[in-house]
């Protein structure tokens, strides 16, 4: 059941992301005992829409799990380096310079694709709430 303010969150976000989003991230908010309200819920859709696919950007707070979410967590990572303060390379005991680290993988569509398969079937069985 939701509560006077939870439904004020919901229709802010319904209009930017629909019903079932919407109601997907107040019963996330919900779950994590840090009810969604209307103001909470203006600056998510602002953070969201700063992505450029405030869809996308709510799906990915979802499946990360996280209570609050900002834009700049989905810009892509740049390995800034500074030539006049360098900073010092990771070096290897017995070889020298250590291989640089692999960046962090982005999730591909058909992980996308299957984790909302995975989330629907979960609604099916009544494990998730609509």
């Amino acid at each position: 059941m939701m509560t006077g303010p939870e439904k004020k969150a919901l229709e802010v976000l319904e209009p930017f992301l629909g019903a079932e989003l919407a109601n997907d991230i107040i019963a996330h908010r919900r779950g994590m005992k840090v009810p969604l309200t209307a103001t909470g819920a203006k600056t998510l859709v602002k953070e969201y829409q700063a992505t450029g696919n405030a869809k996308n950007a709510a799906e990915h707070h979802l499946n990360m799990g996280w209570r609050g979410f900002s834009s700049e967590w989905m810009k892509p990572k740049t390995n800034f380096r500074d030539e006049h303060n360098p900073s010092p390379m990771k070096t290897s005991a017995n070889y020298g310079n250590a291989p640089p680290e692999p960046l962090p993988s982005v999730v591909s569509e058909d992980e996308m694709r299957r984790r909302r398969e995975m989330v629907s079937r979960l609604r099916q069985q009544g494990v998730l709430r609509a």
